[in-house]
């Protein structure tokens, strides 16, 4: 069963938003008259202004809030109308921008205002999205990490950078050498076979040497795509590790493990994942989709 079956995005969207809005209602609540406070949406063409939101002390206890537009520093005017919508003034001959005004003791009036500004006019889809520069007061959390005490690592979970495909091949086979106790078996592609029960595990490296690639094939002789297809997209919904595709008449399930570094754990980790799914699945999916394993059993 997939690890996210029951994430809820729109909820976790709102949560965001509410944990921003409440940062930023501690942040205007205390503010003083030493400096403004910017809320940036997206980087501008360089001497544009980005668009957002800008809070400043206008007086004693007093807060307020200067909306930039998004053309120029002008609104849209569909960002105006939105922005009246929710409540903002509109500009005048003294404040060219739409704006408006809060007590200080009201900051979470003006912190939630600011939220659905950014929301709904701007349609920032999640707080991630703002100038991390501009609010790292708001955005960073409070929580404190323990310092982790530092282990010696094993032999294979030291990592290793490779300068090209052949070099990692050959820290690949030496590695692979240690672990089954004899040299890899390599196809004229330069793919590795092993074999792990009813089936075969296929390892083969990127030409950039950025990535390992295991893949093995399932199922063969597939009768009916359309149905092969169904239930392989619910294979991969509810696989943790693996992706199980389709081509011509042969199922595969295929695995990635970077390898900038390399790092053997990972692949050992890789390849028992991999085999576990193709030596337990296998049989039952090729009587699913009509099909036969790699390997007929005698």
């Amino acid at each position: 069963m997939s690890d996210y079956q029951d994430f809820d995005f729109d909820s976790t969207q709102k949560e965001a938003w509410d944990e921003f809005s409440r940062r930023l209602d501690e942040v205007l609540s205390v503010m003083d008259a030493t400096a403004d406070l910017t809320i940036s949406i997206a980087p501008a063409a360089e001497g544009r202004p980005m668009a957002g939101i800008r809070f400043s002390m206008v007086a004693p206890q007093r807060l307020g809030g200067f909306v930039t537009g998004s053309q120029d520093g002008h609104p849209s005017a569909e960002e105006a109308k939105l922005l009246s919508d929710l409540g903002w003034s509109e500009p005048t001959a003294e404040i060219t921008q739409f704006h408006t005004f809060e007590d200080q003791e009201s900051s979470a009036s003006l912190a939630r205002l600011a939220t659905d500004t950014l929301v709904d006019v701007f349609c920032v889809l999640h707080p991630i999205f703002l100038e991390p520069d501009q609010l790292a007061e708001i955005l960073k959390g409070q929580s404190s990490w323990p310092p982790l005490e530092a282990r010696k690592l094993g032999k294979d979970e030291v990592s290793v950078r490779t300068a090209s495909q052949a070099e990692l091949d050959q820290l690949v086979d030496g590695v692979l050498r240690r672990k089954f106790g004899h040299p890899p078996l390599r196809n004229e592609q330069g793919d590795v076979a092993i074999r792990v029960g009813s089936t075969v595990v296929f390892l083969r490296s990127t030409a950039d040497a950025a990535e390992l690639v295991l893949f093995s094939p399932l199922v063969h002789d597939v009768s009916g795509r359309s149905r092969a297809c169904e239930v392989l997209n619910d294979l991969n919904v509810e696989s943790r590790f693996g992706r199980f595709s389709l081509h011509r008449d042969r199922v595969f399930v295929q695995l990635s493990v970077p390898a900038q570094p390399f790092v053997p754990a990972h692949l050992f980790q890789a390849l028992r994942a991999l085999s576990q799914i193709a030596d337990a699945i296998d049989d039952e999916l090729a009587h699913r989709l009509g099909g036969r394993t790699t390997f007929q059993a005698s």
